[in-house]
């Protein structure tokens, strides 16, 4: 398969306090390192949702921008977990662009894309018998996400229970369920660089199918009137 040399990634995943969005344009080097060459990052759920001015913004940077004779030739997205209205505006945002470029759009997990970094440092915790990692995530309403390689949910902080064992826990939340029997990691959310690798990884059949769609990992909060839908207006 051709290398992906030029790489957009969009993240708007972050959810409550911690919102933000970000776009960066992101080079594959012939050693196949990711090297960001440009970056537009800010702060708040605003920023997430108009994630697309970002992109604009990044590509222009990188001198990526149409009409350019340098394109990007994979975009990637983180789908989650994290915020409903974020989720949808950079995935939205990232298929406009895949198919305005007629390029493949690649989404990955925050988990998938720390999944590197995180398997080394419980590596080299040797002697503290880890049963793995796990990526927390801010939320709304007094939850959190918590990712694992088994899968995603959101836990209501004051119903859920620490897993057994001794866990690396690492994430924009992981403070909030640090408990005496975890390893707390520096990592935090992933950068761009880990995204596009992730994303590349996915695209090369290393890592399992995912649509670059949200993950909602909550229910729809909407919920359907007790007496039905109004009928169709005559």
């Amino acid at each position: 398969m051709k290398q992906m040399s030029r790489i957009l990634v969009l993240d708007g995943s972050a959810a409550g306090d911690a919102a933000f969005g970000l776009a960066a344009c992101v080079q594959q080097t012939d050693g196949g390192d990711f090297q960001p060459i440009s970056c537009q990052q800010a702060p708040g759920k605003q920023a997430a949702e108009g994630i697309g001015l970002l992109a604009a913004q990044a590509l222009k940077d990188a001198g990526w921008q149409a009409g350019s004779p340098f394109q990007p030739e994979l975009v990637a997205v983180v789908v989650g977990p994290g915020s409903f209205t974020g989720l949808r505006a950079s995935c939205a945002t990232a298929a406009g662009y895949a198919l305005g470029l007629d390029v493949p759009v690649v989404g990955v997990t925050r988990g998938e894309a720390l999944c590197p970094v995180l398997d080394a440092e419980c590596t080299q915790q040797e002697n503290e018998a880890l049963q793995g990692w796990m990526v927390v995530t801010a939320a709304r309403r007094g939850r959190v996400f918590v990712e694992t390689k088994a899968g995603t949910q959101a836990v209501a902080l004051d119903a859920w229970q620490f897993p057994a064992g001794r866990w690396l826990v690492a994430g924009d939340a992981a403070n909030v369920v640090a408990s005496p029997d975890c390893v707390l990691s520096s990592t935090n959310i992933p950068d761009p660089a880990q995204i596009a690798a992730a994303a590349c990884a996915r695209l090369r059949g290393e890592l399992p199918p995912r649509d670059a769609l949200p993950l909602y990992v909550d229910p729809p909060e909407a919920k359907l009137p007790a007496a039905g839908l109004r009928s169709a207006p005559v």
